[in-house]
């Protein structure tokens, strides 16, 4: 970007809102990136169109340097209610041909374009979180699914949404050792769980998650 961040904030006539610190917040802490549909859905319900409001807003906001749109070609959001698998310490072990079973059933429509947004560089570091890395190609369907999880632990529980501590964060608090990483760890009151989005995990790759949370991190676990 050829401007300056104080030179952003001015392109924005109207300034910032609680609404888009929060979007800008969501963004730079908790999830790589979000789609117009779940923006519209989260911070523009109540408008009569909210995509299009939201999809207004955003371009307000990418103008001013705040954030990044682009089309992924991504699987259409399955819906998500409950995780899975849910495991703890001193539980019985899943039974994850099963589980496998289910994560893979459930893609059933083909990818299509879907309008993202992740936040800039430049935003990130102003807010002290983390912007300006797309979602690799591999990795569009999983970000996009993974924030919607965030954003229902945000609607259903906010207290343990604003606990959420994103896989950037966690890498970064590691020292950016390379070792695996949990999608997500949620900490609420001291009782830390880790959180994973399946999508077609195999049964090997899910023993391999079990083996990882249960003996490394001995924490209990949700699989989505």
């Amino acid at each position: 970007m050829g401007f300056s961040w104080p030179e952003a904030q001015e392109s924005l006539s109207l300034g910032l809102s609680e609404r888009d610190v929060d979007l800008i917040e969501t963004l730079a802490f908790k999830v790589r990136v979000l789609t117009m549909d779940q923006i519209g859905r989260t911070w523009w319900r109540r408008a009569a169109q909210p995509k299009s409001a939201a999809g207004r807003r955003l371009a307000e906001l990418e103008k001013g340097g705040f954030t990044t749109s682009f089309t992924a070609i991504a699987h259409p959001e399955i819906p998500l209610f409950a995780p899975v698998v849910s495991w703890a310490p001193d539980s019985p072990r899943p039974d994850f041909g099963a589980v496998s079973y289910r994560l893979k059933r459930r893609w059933s429509q083909p990818p299509k374009g879907t309008r993202c947004v992740y936040l800039s560089t430049l935003a990130g570091r102003y807010y002290g979180g983390h912007g300006g890395r797309r979602p690799r190609e591999s990795e569009e369907t999983h970000d996009i699914h993974l924030a919607q999880v965030y954003l229902l632990l945000r609607s259903r529980d906010p207290e343990a949404a604003q606990s959420w501590v994103s896989e950037e964060s966690i890498r970064i608090g590691r020292g950016r050792r390379c070792e695996k990483l949990p999608d997500a760890m949620i900490d609420t009151s001291g009782q830390r769980r880790v959180i994973e989005f399946g999508g077609a995990y195999p049964k090997a790759k899910l023993e391999a998650f079990h083996r990882y949370c249960s003996q490394e991190l001995q924490l209990p676990y949700e699989v989505w």
